[in-house]
C-alpha cells in the first residue's frame, strides 16, 4: 500500500511522455502521449481478444490487458525512436531497446510487491511469445496505424508495411481460433484501410 501514491504519481508522467517517434514526420504535427497510447491499445487489443473469444477461443484477457496497458512503460523516460529510423540505423534501434528495458527495471520498483511480475511482463512483451502478448502487439501495430491516419500523416504503404508485421505475429501463435480469426480481420481491416481518404471524411460517416 505505500508504494501506491508514488506509482501513481509517476504514471502522471505519461500524460506528458509525447510519443517522439512520431515528431519525424514533423509539420503541425500533434504527437501522442504514453497515456493516450496505452488506453487506446488496450481497448484494441480487447475487442480484438472478445472476438477471438467469441470465436471459441480462450485468451486470457486480464494478462492482454497487463501487457498492452505497460507494453510501452520503458519509453516514459524517453526511447521511443520512429520505425523509418530504426530501419535506416539497425544500431540506434539496438540501443533504444536496451535503454528501454533498463527503463523498465527502473519503473518495475514502483510496484511495491507486484514489481518481479512487472518486470516479467515487460520482459514478455518486448519478445511477443505467448498468445496474450502477441495480441497486444497486434493492437500496438493497429493503433499507430490509426494515430497516422489521425493526424493526417497516413500513407497506404503504411498499412501493407504494418499488415506484413501483423501477420508475422499471427503465424507464431499457438491458438488455431486466433490464428484464423485474427487473419481474417487483418484481411478485411487492410483493405478497409486502404479505401480510406482522411480522417475527417471518414469519421463523419461513421459517426452520422
Amino acid at each position: 500500500m505505500n508504494h501506491l501514491t508514488n506509482l501513481f504519481n509517476v504514471l502522471e508522467l505519461t500524460r506528458n511522455q509525447p510519443q517522439t517517434g512520431y515528431a519525424i514526420w514533423g509539420g503541425g504535427v500533434r504527437m501522442g502521449n504514453l497515456a493516450e497510447h496505452h488506453y487506446l491499445v488496450i481497448m484494441v487489443a480487447w475487442q480484438l481478444a472478445v472476438m477471438v473469444n467469441e470465436a471459441g477461443g480462450s485468451l486470457d484477457l486480464c494478462k492482454i490487458f497487463e501487457f498492452a496497458a505497460t507494453h510501452d512503460i520503458g519509453e516514459l523516460f524517453g526511447g521511443d525512436i520512429s520505425m523509418p529510423y530504426a530501419k535506416a540505423n539497425p544500431k540506434a534501434r539496438e540501443y533504444a531497446k536496451k535503454f528501454e528495458a533498463e527503463n523498465h527495471v527502473y519503473v518495475s520498483k514502483f510496484f511495491g510487491s507486484q514489481s518481479q511480475h512487472i518486470l516479467d511482463i515487460s520482459t514478455e512483451i518486448l519478445d511477443a511469445d505467448c498468445d496474450e502478448a502477441r495480441v497486444a502487439k497486434i493492437a500496438d501495430y493497429i493503433e499507430v496505424t490509426h494515430y497516422k491516419f489521425f493526424i493526417g500523416r497516413f500513407l497506404r504503404s503504411d498499412v501493407r508495411l504494418v499488415s506484413e508485421k501483423i501477420r508475422g505475429m499471427i503465424r507464431g501463435m499457438k491458438s488455431r481460433v486466433a490464428r484464423k480469426h485474427l487473419t481474417a480481420f487483418v484481411r478485411k481491416w487492410e483493405i478497409e484501410m486502404s479505401r480510406m481518404d482522411s480522417y475527417p471524411e471518414m469519421i463523419s460517416r461513421v459517426i452520422v
